[in-house]
């Protein structure tokens, strides 16, 4: 009888030591962009705490025990994405930060189009696999206004950018034709109502 007290006593003092464990996480950049990096801060929102960043290196932070918390980063220059696990624990601890340029805007027919790709201009981008191919024809003939269809992975960043755009090309379209647009369109774009 000790012998399984004093065995459940020893898993005991592990399971508590285990919960009471500092947990070594790694901050991971990655700059998507030729823009020079100078510095930003980083946020760890449970413990209301902030660390200056001047270089792009990666670097080692120690948080209190395992479990959920709350990462931002914000640099002047740029968009920040951030994907860490939902949980941080010994093993699961990686924390990267993708550096992004911010939104561009092209001036186009007194609207503001905004994209990372000026080739993108006056089209609605569509995001997925397309087994029936949209036919655009008509409505770009009469509404000078075309589509564009990219890879159906969207990453939050991206669907940001995406809804956006599309929502700028429909504000153009709506102040030069109204809103009989809509109803000529042959599928409804990333980011718009239904109709």
């Amino acid at each position: 009888m000790k012998k399984i007290l004093l065995a459940l006593f020893f898993l005991f003092s592990i399971a508590v030591e285990a919960e009471t464990k500092e947990i070594i996480a790694e901050v991971v950049f990655e700059n998507a962009t030729d823009v020079t990096f100078s510095s930003g801060t980083f946020f760890i929102t449970e413990l209301d705490e902030e660390i200056e960043i001047t270089s792009l290196e990666n670097f080692k932070i120690t948080l209190p025990k395992k479990g959920k918390y709350q990462f931002d980063f914000y640099a002047e220059e740029f968009v920040s994405y951030i994907l860490y696990p939902s949980k941080i624990t010994s093993r699961k601890n990686i924390i990267r930060i993708r550096l992004e340029s911010k939104i561009k805007s092209n001036a186009v027919s007194g609207f503001n189009i905004y994209t990372n790709n000026p080739d993108i201009g006056m089209n609605f981008v569509y995001n997925g696999i397309n087994n029936k191919p949209i036919d655009f024809t008509r409505f770009t003939k009469e509404y000078g206004v075309g589509m564009i269809s990219k890879n159906c992975v969207v990453d939050p960043l991206m669907m940001k950018y995406v809804t956006a755009h599309n929502q700028k090309v429909a504000a153009y379209l709506t102040a030069k034709f109204g809103v009989t647009w809509k109803d000529d369109l042959p599928a409804t774009p990333f980011g718009l109502q239904k109709q």
